[in-house]
Formats: C-alpha cells, structure tokens, sequence
C-alpha cells in the first residue's frame, strides 16, 4: 500500500515585520519606566496599549508571531493586524486585551530568565507542564488565574524556591 504524506498546513505569521531590541515588557509599555508600580500598569492597561507597541513586544519571539499567538495576545487576526499597521493610524487595544499581551510579555521575560535563554523558555512554553497538571504554558496564560500559576512557578525556579 502506498503512503500517502498530506500536505502540510501553513501557519499563519505576522511577517514583515522587523525585530525589535529590548526586554518584551519594555516595548510593549514604550520604554517606559514602570519597575514594579502595579498602578502605573493598571493605569497603561486601561489606556490601551499602542498596537505598534504591541506588535514590538511580538517581534521578539517566534512562538509570538505565529497567527494563532497574534490573535490570543491582540485579539485581533494577522490579516487585521497588518491592515491596521499599513493604515498607519494610532491603534489601541482594550483593556483586557492590553491586560493579556501585559501577561504574555511578563511571562517571556521571566521564562528566559529561569531557563536562561529564550529558546528554551519558548520551548518550556510550548510543551505540557506537569507542574501546570499538563496544560501548555502559553495556552494558560490568557486566564488571570493561569496567569498567576506560570509566574509563581517560573519565580519559583528563577529563586529556587520550592512549596
């Protein structure tokens, strides 16, 4: 019997767009200087944060800029997203949606830094955690209190401390 190989499906990217330097959180809150001031955030998450700003954040990571990732951070498609950065006009997020990639950003940057590269955290990201009882990080991560299950693990690996 011969096989039969199905062609593969292309994954929507956000392509085109160049890669931004800096730590995620920083270009997503625009270089801002907002330490731990969890009003400050409150206060940016509620004004929206700036889809260029956005799609900055984005551009530092791979697993990001996968379609399926562009929608669940901006809620927004990857054809959308273009269009709205080929327009060229000042773009928002909501609140909640500001809230999500605030989330997204946070968990990159301390992921890399309990895994000590990005490559490996988007690895870690990507695949079912026991420690999450097998859900996918980067699935979780969208949900305030899977939010919190990341980050107080990843904390607890980057300052070894275990409950």
């Amino acid at each position: 019997m011969e096989e039969v190989t199905m062609p593969s499906v292309k994954v929507p990217r956000l392509t085109g767009v160049k890669r931004a330097e800096g730590r995620p959180v920083d270009l997503l809150v625009n270089g801002r200087n907002i330490g731990d001031d969890a009003f400050l955030i409150v206060d940016l998450t509620d004004e929206g944060f700036e889809l260029n700003d956005v799609v900055n954040m984005l551009s530092t990571s791979e697993l990001y800029l996968q379609g399926d990732m562009v929608k669940r951070i901006t809620g927004k498609s990857v054809s959308t997203v273009r269009r709205l950065l080929k327009e060229g006009k000042t773009v928002r997020l909501d609140p909640q949606q500001s809230v999500v990639a605030y989330q997204y950003a946070l968990v990159l940057e301390k992921a890399t830094r309990a895994f000590g590269r990005q490559s490996r955290a988007e690895e870690w990201l990507r695949k079912p955690s026991t420690y999450l009882n097998g859900r996918v990080p980067v699935e979780f991560i969208r949900h305030s209190l899977g939010f919190q299950m990341v980050e107080q693990y990843l904390g607890q690996l980057i300052y070894g401390v275990y409950t």
